[in-house]
């Protein structure tokens, strides 16, 4: 289709990257927030922050924490199987069941 004209070229990617300081907007992110106490943005900005710092938290404590939670899971399902058992064999259920099929 060379015929109809000349064909366009695409655009160049034209990004001029810069710098970023993480360390400066932290830093002015907590000197806003200690400036603007009754702002609800940042008042909003300081709770999720201090969400993200607690998720963040001592690895060794949420691996203690999640070790003793798996093992509480593991003595519930054992009690349960064994209350299960002791009353699917006991006499109360066949009774019952008896009397409820007359």
């Amino acid at each position: 289709m060379g015929f109809l004209g000349k064909s366009r070229k695409p655009k160049p990617f034209g990004f001029i990257p810069r710098f970023y300081d993480e360390q400066k907007e932290e830093r002015n992110k907590r000197l806003n927030m200690l400036n603007n106490p009754d702002d609800i943005d940042m008042a909003k900005d300081r709770i999720k922050s201090g969400l993200r710092a607690t998720y963040r938290g001592d690895a060794a404590y949420k691996k203690q924490q999640t070790k003793r939670a798996n093992w509480r899971l593991f003595y519930i399902i054992v009690i349960l199987i064994f209350v299960s058992y002791l009353i699917l064999k006991s006499t109360v259920i066949t009774n019952f069941m008896e009397k409820i099929g007359g």
